[in-house]
């Protein structure tokens, strides 16, 4: 008997053991949830792994085939959705290539592949006549278009980290090229600010990934705002605001251990850091300004443990650059911490900045991009005040700039005819109605009227 006894709890001890096991086997460790967020696979572009390379004698055969699918293809949308599909087969070319090779001719040789491909597309957009709001077609060509470049975006990051120090620059010139052709394509097919915020919502929330992937995407929209033109930053930054709000409230969801493994995360995923201390100082804002959020102290506390981290990243890269000697902060801050760094970019120092400061701000700094625009006294709207005071601006009232030509009848133009510059129009003059300028009939005297022979 007491030898049954042994053996069941031998047993037992190893059951528990496998069970432990196995859960340890479950939990993904950093590298892994990193990877569900920029570890983009041919499936999630809807294409098939690709076979023949940019290094193969005969792939030119396979840019015959896609030439010979263009010539047969006749609508625009069509051919804009075939570019786009070319684009998603070169970039995972280039994703293998790098694999494969170390050879900087030939990835250098796979990336500008790609972005030709990605400038196609946008010349071929050109061609469109409707916008997606007048057509179901190009409606469902720019969904997939946002869909696809926003995970364009996070590989050609995550390449940027694997690529051979010669080829980094080229996968750097190619990741700016791809964000400027993103946006262009996406303003040129949509001019309504809230319908852009509208899909680029729906797609980070529908793109697979970790449990903090509103975290990489929320790099992804500030990479897009620094692109996009100035009218058109409103409609980011409000996509901005929304993915820091799922973040906030997935990380107030979550156990302590998953909160824990927050900080491990924001180390290795991939990016730029200065960009990733931006977002943590802002999502730190956001939780600070509720003070009824479950155990604030404590996810305060690893959000902290995260910033040091990023810095710490920021201070190996300096160091990288053969920067000056940049000093860590040695305090805690209540509010948020803003990286001041050069003209040639490299960093300074960390400042902390109390939301009761107000202060002009050095041109190097980097201020959050939370969307409370003001209007500058050079008529230009800014995305905050730290903007306004970065740029030394001082703001005329709170709001965007509301649209206004004139002040008095003497800040319009005087009208001139249209054979002359110098001579005035007749009966014609350009008065001050509500803050715009309108052309009206003024009186005219009467021997001028019967010399016109009126």
């Amino acid at each position: 008997m007491p030898n049954l006894i042994r053996i069941f709890l031998v047993l037992v001890v190893l059951g528990v053991a496998a069970v432990a096991s196995a859960q340890e086997a479950l939990t993904p460790d950093a590298t892994q949830t990193v990877n569900l967020d920029e570890d983009v696979q041919p499936t999630d572009l809807g294409i098939s792994e690709p076979k023949l390379l940019p290094d193969s004698p005969f792939y030119f055969l396979k840019n015959w085939v896609r030439d010979i699918q263009q010539v047969l293809t006749f609508d625009p949308v069509k051919k804009a959705e075939l570019r786009l599909k070319f684009a998603n087969e070169k970039l995972m070319e280039v994703k293998e290539i790098t694999q494969k090779t170390e050879n900087p001719e030939i990835i250098q040789k796979a990336a500008e592949n790609y972005q030709q491909e990605i400038e196609k597309i946008k010349n071929q957009v050109e061609k469109i006549k409707e916008k997606a709001k007048e057509n179901s077609k190009v409606e469902s060509f720019l969904d997939k278009f946002i869909n696809q470049q926003v995970l364009h975006q996070k590989l050609l990051q995550k390449l940027e980290n694997e690529v051979p120090s010669q080829s980094l620059e080229k996968i750097k010139e190619v990741r700016e090229s791809q964000l400027e052709d993103f946006c262009d394509v996406m303003l040129k097919l949509e001019d309504q600010k809230e319908k852009i915020t509208e899909k680029l919502d729906k797609v980070l929330k529908e793109q697979k990934g970790s449990q903090f992937k509103n975290f990489k995407n929320l790099e992804v929209l500030k990479n897009l705002e620094e692109k996009v033109p100035e009218e058109a930053k409103g409609a980011i930054q409000k996509a901005e605001e929304n993915a820091i709000i799922r973040l906030q409230g997935d990380l107030e969801k979550m156990s302590p251990e998953d909160q824990e493994k927050f900080k491990d995360y924001i180390e290795k995923i991939s990016g730029e850091k200065e960009k990733q201390l931006e977002i943590l100082e802002n999502l730190k804002s956001e939780i600070r300004a509720v003070p009824e959020t479950p155990n604030i102290d404590e996810l305060i506390d690893k959000l902290e443990k995260g910033t040091e981290k990023l810095l710490e990243k920021i201070e190996k890269k300096a160091k990288e650059k053969n920067c000056p000697p940049f000093a860590l902060p040695a305090i805690e801050c209540p509010g948020r911490w803003v990286l001041e760094k050069s003209e040639i970019g490299c960093p300074i120092r960390v400042k902390c900045i109390t939301s009761q400061e107000e202060q002009i701000l050095p041109e190097a700094t980097v201020c959050i991009n939370i969307w409370d625009p003001v209007c500058g006294k050079d008529g230009k709207t800014y995305s905050n005040k730290c903007f306004a005071a970065r740029a030394q601006v001082e703001i005329a009232y709170s709001g965007e700039c509301r649209e206004k030509e004139c002040e008095t009848d003497a800040d319009c133009p005087q009208i001139k005819c249209a054979l002359s510059e110098t001579v005035k129009c007749v009966g014609l003059a350009a008065k001050c109605v509500k803050g715009r300028c309108e052309i009206q009939q003024k009186a005219i005297p009467i021997l001028l009227k019967s010399l016109l022979g009126k």
